[in-house]
């Protein structure tokens, strides 16, 4: 591929043909993983949607570099300790989802992992607080972002290159290589956590068993 500018051509020229190219690389990288999740979820093999959460590979495909998320000592976690395993991560907002919400959803999620047995081993979670929180969440991992008025801020230049921020109040699963390829409303009842914690290990079961992602 010739990434070289056309001689004696216009500088709008140049700019097309840079942006052409920028489309295919993205093609030849994010068009697998499209398909691949596309087969695996929306039932491609099947004929019938599979998926209990809401794909959103069919619209952007944001990446978890998209965001700076810092321990509670202040340490960026890099992209690098995203990969080889899949993550929920979920992003809470304290203004709209209270003490009582927070705590509901981070029992059911830790539930949740605990029931996937072996294979806790191939899957992490992550809380995610606006900066300055003091919010104790006991053992659950967590971490901090800068928050919008949507959710977590995405950093100045993204890896996705959408720059759009991330919408809180959602579990998002992250596959990984970073995509953020699905959500799950949080729950709201005690009633509703049993039924939330089956479609996220179903979905998750289901990748493990289809995938050779992590």
């Amino acid at each position: 591929m010739d990434f070289e500018e056309v001689k004696d051509g216009s500088k709008q020229g140049n700019v097309k043909k840079n942006r052409l190219t920028l489309i295919a690389l993205f093609g030849i990288f994010f068009l697998p993983v499209i398909i691949a999740y596309s087969a695996y979820f929306v039932g491609w093999f099947d004929g019938a949607t599979q998926n209990k959460g809401e794909l959103l590979i069919d619209k952007e495909i944001l990446d978890i570099e998209d965001f700076l998320i810092v321990r509670p000592n202040g340490e960026p976690i890099s992209g690098k300790e995203f990969e080889t395993l899949y993550w929920w991560i979920l992003p809470l907002d304290p203004e709209t989802c209270d003490e009582e919400c927070i705590n509901l959803n981070l029992v059911t999620l830790n539930q949740t992992y605990i029931g996937m047995g072996k294979e806790t081993e191939r899957v992490k979670q992550l809380l995610v607080l606006p900066k300055n929180n003091t919010l104790d969440t006991g053992k659950f991992p967590k971490a901090y972002s800068e928050f919008s008025d949507t959710g977590i801020k995405a950093l100045p230049e993204t890896h996705s290159g959408l720059g759009k921020d991330l919408p809180a109040n959602f579990i998002y699963l992250v596959d990984p290589l970073g995509n953020i390829f699905m959500r799950y409303p949080l729950v709201d009842s005690k009633e509703k956590a049993p039924i939330r914690s089956r479609d996220l290990r179903e979905d998750l079961r289901r990748l493990f068993k289809y995938s050779r992602l992590g």
